[in-house]
């Protein structure tokens, strides 16, 4: 796709630019709101995606939009960008570093362009479907672990109220040594970055997992929701090395 690089400069520019702003934020927090779903949301939320839109905007007037804070825009347009501007709020609201901002491009169905970034731990992931991940501009990859007994097991804590989830988390920990909760962006940094072999989670929107269709995939791992759709966007979403995907999907799926 030639106007890919383009692409990725517009993008990396918007990330940059909306980071900084987080960041003007982060720790020191003005006036916390609750939105109708009972999450919260914050003046950085907010700024940080109404900088990425006029930042892609500009540069592609015809490009449509979905967005975590400001929904949709032009939703018919051949090439859409989803946005998080803040992944993880309730970690960022409490000045904990574990938080994010995901954008992906989705053109014809199919998502062309992911980045994650993480910037109180600087940590930004980039991948393309012309390019491989990388992790701060250098080539990162997932692990080698064959044995779910041996792997590092992450997933996001926030749907134990629901007992399927609850009964996939006890299947799970029956095989694993190694379990944690670290959810949100994070949990798909892990294993991107070779850190952790798996991240499942229920309940995510668009936005809290686009970009990642495409970074594990482009790092050598798996990516679908829990019935094995690779290219689903909301409600499930499983992450792996690729090596553990299937029996994962066994473990779920008898849960």
């Amino acid at each position: 796709m030639d106007n890919l690089h383009q692409f990725k400069k517009v993008a990396l520019d918007a990330i940059q630019k909306s980071s900084n702003r987080i960041m003007h934020y982060f720790q020191n927090l003005p006036k916390i709101e609750t939105k109708i779903d009972k999450t919260p949301v914050t003046k950085a939320d907010r700024e940080a995606e109404e900088i990425i839109i006029s930042t892609i905007k500009k540069a592609f007037p015809s490009h449509g939009f979905l967005g975590e804070e400001f929904g949709k825009d032009k939703e018919d347009a051949e090439f859409i960008w989803i946005i998080d501007p803040i992944d993880g709020t309730k970690n960022f609201i409490h000045g904990l570093s574990f938080f994010g901002t995901i954008l992906s491009l989705k053109y014809q169905g199919k998502i062309i362009l992911g980045i994650s970034n993480i910037p109180a731990i600087g940590e930004l992931l980039y991948a393309s479907v012309e390019e491989k991940t990388t992790l701060n501009g250098k080539p990162t990859h997932v692990s080698q672990i064959q044995k779910l007994e041996d792997s590092f097991v992450n997933f996001n804590p926030s749907k134990f109220d629901t007992p399927r989830f609850l009964n996939i988390v006890k299947a799970v920990d029956k095989r694993v040594t190694n379990m944690r909760g670290f959810g949100d962006t994070y949990g798909y940094h892990l294993v991107a970055t070779g850190r952790s072999e798996v991240f499942f989670e229920m309940g995510p929107k668009a936005w809290d997992i686009s970009a990642f269709q495409i970074i594990i995939k482009q790092a050598g791992g798996t990516y679908s929701n829990f019935e094995g759709d690779e290219y689903a966007l909301g409600e499930t979403s499983l992450a792996t090395n690729g090596l553990l995907h299937e029996e994962m999907l066994r473990i779920i799926k008898n849960s």
